[in-house]
């Protein structure tokens, strides 16, 4: 070999490592995002309730909890919908932190979260769950929870269970399994035999809310506790009912909400503005995460026809979001069919998540992935102070708005990270590092990587501060062609 051709191989093997090397870093990018941009709102005092564990639903910009004798500008200046939320604290946000604890464990190993999240669990369990009917409240007002058992629709009681399902996906503690089974059990009472759907309340109260048609009713089931847990469930009778229950939810979904000929899923059914697109849910957030969920439900169940079709489906809907001139992700559909370029924070978390799937497990360009990733990170981040904005217009600018209030909090911030820093580390050929916190037993834990699939490498154990905790080095499982 000539010394040209040498320099020339030599030059090509620097790009090839400099090029694996800042792969490997985007996935640690997305850990000190965690770390740096997120948890610092949520490590507050403030944050951590009193008692511990009993996380307020409303907090002030400054990080300080709202009260109502005195409350902050941002607050007492609030729209109507949130004002008129203010006097209560919701278990549906409580749930929401413990998981965003939880998975900041999950991502760090930092003993501190993991025990904010055991402190969320047990008062939550001890305070909202009706041991008679395993219901949980979906607020409290004045001490008192509320509403009547029977009266509280579906999509709270099942993001009651999201904090226990995190919870228990690090643990594997039966105490939290079983509480959430019976929730589950409570919640199931609410199906609609006929349709398989999750009605959105059990009794009707004069206002046809138990006939109401709500896609969230039935998917969040799917997107709170039954996707995370059922895969580490015990094998035997509960894990196949719970395999079961998913796919006969995931059919009635279809089967109701699907517009195959659009490619996208009705928010609602049987409204005015059902079919339109500024209907109540009629966004790419709840297309993309229909989608999302039963893509991961048929790979449970290896049922090839739908996952083809929630794959397909992912990508129309990609493609109708994508903004070429800015490399994000839009909001909804208009009329015509076009994206509306603003952005809300969950749905662009729920598109990411959905391109982070299909470029791991079915090998799509994750080119449009990665710079919308660039660009969260260049005009979410609510800095100083912690968190991602809610609301971003098109040009990347956020308007004054609250870091936390009754419908945000840090489950879909901390999930987007987590979800991202895996896919990032799968697409670089690296192994992913997880924390966990399953007891010593004579069957070893199956250490699953979120919604992903993946071989354990390596496990060190770990004492800290009296827990034993499990540093897991994971391999996740790539598409090739």
């Amino acid at each position: 070999m000539t010394l040209r051709h040498t320099l020339i191989a030599a030059l090509l093997a620097l790009a090839t490592m400099a090029g694996a090397q800042a792969e490997e870093d985007a996935g640690q990018r997305w850990r000190q995002h965690a770390q740096e941009d997120l948890l610092p709102w949520w490590t507050q005092a403030a944050a951590q309730g009193e008692p511990l564990g009993r996380f307020p639903t409303f907090r002030c910009n400054d990080g300080s909890v709202y009260l109502a004798a005195a409350p902050c500008h941002e607050l007492a200046q609030a729209p109507d919908w949130i004002k008129s939320e203010l006097k209560r604290d919701y278990v549906r946000m409580q749930s929401r932190q413990i998981y965003t604890y939880a998975m900041g464990f999950h991502l760090t190993g930092d003993i501190k979260l993991l025990k904010l999240a055991q402190a969320g669990v047990a008062d939550l369990r001890a305070r909202a769950l009706d041991k008679r009917t395993g219901s949980a409240a979906s607020w409290f007002e004045n001490g008192k929870p509320q509403p009547a058992i029977g009266m509280r629709n579906a999509q709270d009681l099942s993001y009651a269970g999201l904090g226990m399902a995190a919870v228990y996906y690090l643990t594997r503690d039966p105490l939290v399994l079983s509480d959430l089974i019976k929730l589950k059990q409570h919640i199931f009472t609410h199906q609609d035999p006929k349709t398989g759907l999750i009605r959105w309340q059990a009794k009707d109260g004069g206002n046809g809310d138990a006939q109401r048609e709500e896609l969230v009713a039935t998917l969040d089931q799917l997107n709170a506790y039954l996707i995370l847990v059922t895969p580490i469930l015990p094998e035997g009778p509960l894990k196949r009912r719970w395999q079961e229950d998913i796919g006969k939810l995931s059919g009635a979904m279809v089967k109701r909400f699907h517009d195959a000929d659009r490619g996208r899923f009705w928010g609602t059914r049987g409204l005015p503005d059902s079919d339109s697109a500024d209907g109540r849910h009629n966004d790419f957030g709840h297309t993309v995460k229909a989608y999302w969920m039963l893509y991961l439900a048929a790979r449970q169940n290896q049922d090839v026809e739908l996952a083809r079709l929630a794959r397909d489906g992912m990508r129309k809907t990609l493609d109708a979001a994508w903004l070429q001139d800015s490399s994000s992700w839009g909001e909804r559909w208009r009329q015509d069919g076009s994206a509306v370029p603003h952005k809300s924070w969950w749905i662009y978390a729920e598109l990411d998540q959905a391109a982070a799937t299909l470029a791991v497990q079915e090998g799509d360009d994750p080119s449009r992935w990665q710079a919308a990733g660039q660009w969260w990170l260049k005009h979410f981040v609510a800095a100083p102070g912690g968190e991602v904005w809610g609301s971003v217009s098109a040009d990347g600018n956020a308007r004054p708005q609250l870091r936390q209030h009754h419908w945000k909090n840090g489950f879909h911030s901390m999930e987007h990270a987590l979800v991202n820093y895996l896919a990032s580390q799968a697409l670089a050929d690296q192994p992913a590092t997880l924390y966990y916190a399953t007891p010593a037993t004579r069957v070893a834990a199956r250490f699953k990587p979120y919604t992903f699939e993946g071989h354990t490498l390596s496990v060190e154990k770990l004492q800290v501060e009296g827990t034993t905790i499990q540093k897991v080095s994971i391999k996740l499982d790539r598409y090739k062609r």
